[in-house]
């Protein structure tokens, strides 16, 4: 076959990025060798951090390349030609380069490479050799899944520089065939729900977050390294501080994102993807609690180590979770399979190994560890042993961790009193670990039904709630008091007369917001214990929460005399109280404001359409919807867009409807990726009312009347047995259809075959009629015929079958007469929603303090000591 000489290519940014990948996962894998030499001999350091700034600039080098490529629309690279498009707004070009699996590891390479070099620009010698060494073998990896290369049948990699006609899934593309394809060409485009600005700082804030779990990991491998198991934890309090900022930030923008932008009406659905970026925050939270413990008072050594290392492997594994396409459906946030779930799994077991490995001190458990992981992983490749030898290797890790603290580790001379700080505080740390642990116990069941051979249902959201509350009413207890007691011996007296007045006036500021909120209806509404149970639970947790902020303000302007360098701790534990109050308020109390009051039956559209939930409004009607009046007015369309003018109306003085305010939700109707709803919030102070479209038309060409055709111009439906399309006054259910003859009697005798659609027609006042409009097959030739609902003044025609697909194709055309257009939406109100926002403010302010403080005493320590 002749080779083809295509026109226009740009195969010089596909050079340059290969390039820039190769040199960059060499550059990583000699820096990460000569760190290790470096560790025994400082002549090796030049070299390892000349490797580490090659790598790092060849890590820019690919990101240029990538951004250049998706700027200028070079749609002959798959990468570009999958995740954008000549339409869509170039200010969403940055969520372009993170929307795919290679972009967004890319992003997490470049934040690890700004983190390092700041880093190694702070360490001494006697630390940036084993904490760089972590940094470097931690890039290797990264840099791996971007080689895009095949060891046998074994690939390693995605690479985001191929070409069209070299990826798997494009290169047999018709289109490819004409050497002047890219003439014509456009790309997929963006997944619509990615088109919000969230969505441009989001992802970046979350992976700085990620990156950052790998600064207090690297310290601690590094102390076990050189077996200094506290000097680190004064210099990485400051790095772990960050973390729980940055990756605490990035979180909570997701959670606004989801409340902005999708349309579940909330702003956490325990979504697996967002449990696995919440399980690392915890565990550095808590990392970070027992790295105080350990500077002001010693002790918790092993612990700190388990806490530091365990954030960064759970990031790891959250990254297998969502990017090995083993959470299939149950998230709406996760990758596909690129074909690296066996590299995603080596990833994650390589750093418990080497975790392991360095926590045995040993030499011949060492070696034995070393030797028999070893064979099991020959034995996993080589004999499909793979979960066998995680069944054995698993439990001899986890025995191997518990044989290491208790021999090699420091212990405490003598235990923490109850009445102590360090206690209490790890105790807190204990409490956000076993959540943490539950979460992830429940996220991870899919890989359990995978290796177990298991179909256990994923939890549901209130299942979720049950588990967490208990712990989230021991972490606000703790968070309240702990702060009131001294390191090492406090008077059980004092301690408690300091809390009396900040509990009591939780108490009572507690119950008079609970009664009203829980006790007054809802509570004689329950219909069982367990729903009383629950009230029960959300009082508690009510008066904690309110117990926290008024005992944490009360520290602050008490003790600490109102000194903000000196009470970020005190500061964060507010925003975090607050948070948890207004989740708990805005998802208990959520109301539900959509209830149908229109008389066209909302269930008539079909499943997952609830009278319940949603309204059915016409254009132009008003309809009472709870406090309120609304009404639809138009729709217009704004590129992809389409948005639909809602009022909303409330009475006046004089009994007369006056307009409260006005809601533009919209759909985004993409031609490629689907349509995808979007939300419009009306924001309160004490309240938002969120409202989003469930079903409508999109067509907003309006119908010439001056037409002589009585009936608009036709719109093609495709469609299945039971799909329903929708008409501006009924909805048409494709019922059945039904044939004259069999494939066979046709094929025997070429006779006429009738192909007939039973439509059914459900109008405003539920009266239904049918419809049968027909395919008619003569002597091979295809005669649709069309059939007239008078009344409803609707036209069909059935014209195409697609055997293959299992769809059928019918037109239907309106009467002029039928010019009313009707939408339908659910519309909630979520109270106090803004303390939770307002919560996320403060916890970021008060962590970014405590961050500025560590840094402001390491260095007048170091300034002591270098005195």
């Amino acid at each position: 076959m002749e080779a083809i000489n295509y026109v226009g290519e740009h195969l010089w940014a596909g050079y340059i990025g290969n390039a820039f990948v190769v040199l960059s996962f060499i550059a990583a894998l000699t820096a990460s060798v000569f760190y290790y030499l470096s560790t025994k001999d400082k002549a090796y350091y030049k070299t390892a951090r000349l490797s580490f700034l090659i790598h790092s600039l060849s890590v820019v080098g690919i990101a240029a390349t990538l951004f250049v490529m998706l700027f200028n629309h070079y749609f002959e690279y798959q990468y570009v030609f999958q995740h954008s498009n000549t339409s869509m707004d170039m200010k969403y070009i940055l969520s372009c380069f993170w929307e795919g699996q290679e972009g967004s590891f890319l992003l997490w390479t470049f934040w690890n490479v700004v983190l390092g070099l700041f880093l190694k620009k702070q360490l001494d010698t006697e630390w940036e050799a084993p904490v760089m060494m972590v940094f470097a073998l931690v890039q290797v990896f990264l840099a791996s899944m971007i080689l895009g290369i095949y060891l046998g049948e074994y690939k390693i990699g995605s690479n985001p520089f191929l070409l069209l006609r070299e990826h798997p899934e494009t290169k047999m593309a018709p289109f490819l065939q004409n050497a002047n394809y890219l003439a014509k060409l456009d790309g997929r485009g963006l997944n619509p729900l990615l088109m919000n600005y969230w969505m441009t700082i989001h992802p970046p804030t979350l992976f700085l977050g990620f990156a950052s779990t790998l600064l207090p990991f690297a310290f601690a491998i590094a102390a076990l390294w050189n077996k200094q198991y506290t000097a680190w934890q004064r210099i990485a309090l400051p790095y772990t501080y960050f973390g729980i900022l940055v990756l605490g930030i990035g979180i909570l923008m997701g959670g606004a994102w989801a409340y902005e932008a999708l349309s579940f009406g909330g702003f956490w659905a325990w979504d697996p993807v967002e449990n696995s970026s919440l399980v690392p925050w915890l565990v550095l939270v808590a990392a970070g609690h027992t790295m105080l413990i350990n500077k002001n008072k010693g002790g918790s050594v092993f612990t700190t180590h388990l806490l530091a290392i365990a954030a960064f492997l759970l990031v790891l594994y959250s990254t297998f979770l969502t990017r090995s396409g083993i959470l299939g459906n149950a998230s709406v946030h996760a990758f596909t399979d690129l074909g690296m779930q066996g590299q995603l799994v080596i990833y994650v077991l390589t750093f418990v190994f080497i975790t392991v490995a360095l926590l045995v001190q040993d030499s011949l458990i060492k070696t034995s560890y070393i030797v028999g992981s070893l064979l099991l992983l020959s034995f996993a490749i080589f004999f499909n042993f793979k979960r066998y030898a995680l069944f054995i290797w698993i439990p001899a890790s986890v025995g191997l961790t518990i044989f290491s603290y208790l021999r090699y580790f420091p212990k405490e001379k003598k235990e923490e009193e109850l009445y102590s700080r360090e206690f209490w505080l790890f105790l807190g740390s204990l409490v956000l670990l076993l959540s943490g642990l539950i979460i992830t116990y429940f996220t991870s069941i899919p890989v359990s039904n995978k290796l177990f051979d298991m179909k256990q249902a994923p939890l549901k959201v209130g299942d979720y709630n049950v588990w967490m509350i208990p712990f989230s009413i021991v972490m606000l207890v703790l968070m309240a008091s702990a702060q009131f007691l001294k390191y090492k011996h406090n008077e059980r007296s004092v301690f408690f007369k300091k809390l009396r007045y900040s509990f009591f006036a939780a108490l009572v500021f507690g119950f008079v917001c609970a009664i009203p909120l829980y006790f007054l209806r809802d509570f004689s509404e329950a219909s069982n214990g367990l729903e009383r149970w629950n009230l029960i639970s959300y009082a508690l947790l009510l008066v904690c929460g309110f117990f926290a902020v008024f005992s944490n303000a009360e520290y602050w302007l008490n003790i600490l005399k109102g000194k903000i360098l000196k009470s970020g701790a005190s500061i964060a534990h507010i925003g975090f109280a607050l948070i948890l109050i207004g989740a708990l308020i805005s998802t208990s109390k959520k109301v539900t404001l959509s209830k149908n009051t229109s008389d066209k039956k909302v269930e008539s559209l079909g499943k997952g359409f609830d009278g319940q939930k949603s309204i059915l409004l016409t254009q132009g009607d008003t309809l009472p919807m709870g406090p309120y009046f609304v009404s639809f007015r138009e729709k217009k369309r704004i590129g992809i867009d389409v948005y639909f003018k809602v009022e909303y109306y409330k009475l006046n003085e004089k009994n007369k409807p006056v307009i409260d305010f006005v809601l533009n939700p919209r759909i985004q109707d993409n031609p490629r990726m689907g349509k995808a709803p979007e939300p419009d919030t009306k924001h309160y102070l004490g309240k938002d009312v969120y409202t989003h479209i469930t079903a409508a038309d999109l067509n907003t060409n309006k119908p010439d009347a001056a037409k002589k055709s009585a009936y608009n111009e036709p719109k093609n439906y495709v469609g299945h047995v039971g799909d329903t399309i929708f008409a501006s006054n009924a909805f048409v259910i494709i019922e059945s259809i039904q044939t004259n003859l069999s494939q066979e009697e046709y094929s025997k005798n070429d006779s006429l075959l009738v192909v007939t659609a039973v439509l059914s027609c459900v109008d405003a006042q539920s009266n239904v009629y049918k419809v049968y409009p027909q395919y008619v097959i003569k002597k091979n030739v295809v005669i649709p015929k069309e059939a007239i609902e008078e009344k409803l003044g609707l036209k069909f025609a059935f014209w195409k079958i697609n055997p293959d697909e299992g769809t059928l194709e019918i037109t239907m055309s309106e009467h002029v007469r039928n010019a009313k257009d009707f939408i339908v939406m659910e519309a909630y109100v979520f109270p106090f929603i803004n303390v939770l926002w307002l919560g996320c403010l403060i916890m970021a302010f008060g962590t970014g303090i405590a961050i500025v403080e560590q840094v402001r005493l390491n260095r007048l320590k170091q300034q002591k000591a270098a005195a």
